[in-house]
Formats: C-alpha cells, sequence, structure tokens
C-alpha cells in the first residue's frame, strides 16, 4: 500500500510510490555537496510539534532530496529515521526551508540529487554523537533511492 501525507506543505511520501529521480541528475554524495551546492541559511525555520513520539530523544534523520537550478530544495523524502518518531516531519520540513547556491564545481548550475542526516537532541560525547549520525548512513546511496 502506497502511503502519502502532507505535512506542512511538504509531501512525504513512502519510497515505493515516489516518483523516480531522473537518472540523468547528478548524484552528489553528501561530503562532496558543497562542491556543487552550497547551503546560504543561516537558520531554518521548521515545522515542530507540540507533542509527538520520541521528540526529546537522540534521533537522527536521513533525507534525500533534489537541488534544482534555482537552489531551492524538491523531491524531499525522509528515508531513516532513528528511532521512529516524530522527528521524520521535522527533517523535512528542515530541508524544505533550505535555499542554496551553485558552488565552485557548478558555475552551470545543474541540478543535483543529494542526500543529508539531520540530528536533533545529540548528546555532549563526540562518540556517542557519531555512533547516533552514522546510524542514518545510507550506505547504498544512490542505489535504490531514485
Amino acid at each position: 500500500m502506497n502511503k502519502t501525507l502532507l505535512v506542512s506543505g511538504v509531501l512525504l511520501v513512502s519510497a515505493v510510490s515516489m516518483a523516480a529521480i531522473d537518472p540523468n541528475i547528478r548524484v552528489v554524495q553528501p561530503a562532496q555537496r558543497d562542491n556543487y551546492w552550497e547551503m546560504t541559511n543561516t537558520s531554518l525555520d521548521v515545522d515542530v510539534p507540540n507533542s509527538g513520539v520520541n521528540l526529546s530523544k537522540p534521533t537522527c534523520a536521513a533525507v534525500t532530496y533534489m537541488i534544482g537550478s534555482d537552489g531551492v530544495t524538491r523531491d524531499i523524502v525522509v528515508r531513516k529515521t532513528i528511532p521512529a518518531g516524530d522527528l521524520k516531519t521535522v527533517a523535512a520540513s528542515a530541508v524544505k526551508d533550505m535555499h542554496y547556491v551553485p558552488g565552485k564545481d557548478n558555475v552551470g548550475r545543474e541540478p543535483v540529487f543529494t542526500y543529508i542526516i539531520i540530528p536533533f537532541n545529540l548528546p555532549a560525547d563526540p562518540a556517542a554523537r557519531k555512533q547516533i549520525t552514522d546510524a542514518c548512513t545510507l550506505a547504498d546511496f544512490p542505489n535504490g533511492y531514485r
């Protein structure tokens, strides 16, 4: 069964029902994203629920998206949220609010398909922080995500 949900203007679609990303769109791994598109936001305006599941737990969310030639994010899909909970909608809202300008390797404003790991409520310990965010790495990206 395909599930589609509209949350704060962001269309969240299950992987089985989402539209495919054009195979000709360049794939950029998160570590290389700034070479193609640099985020201009100094803060993000996100929708945060007043109550929900696991809102205060250390969490990470992996979100795939496309950055269009206009620097606007689109085709936003939350792929993982660990632990599962309502921070999934917050992650989608954050990516929706991201704005980009072309990076040094993208003077032609080429759209790209990428992903980001968004952390929430991380502990101070660097090793614990890394363990949480590593859980959201999409090791096989982009295979199976277009």
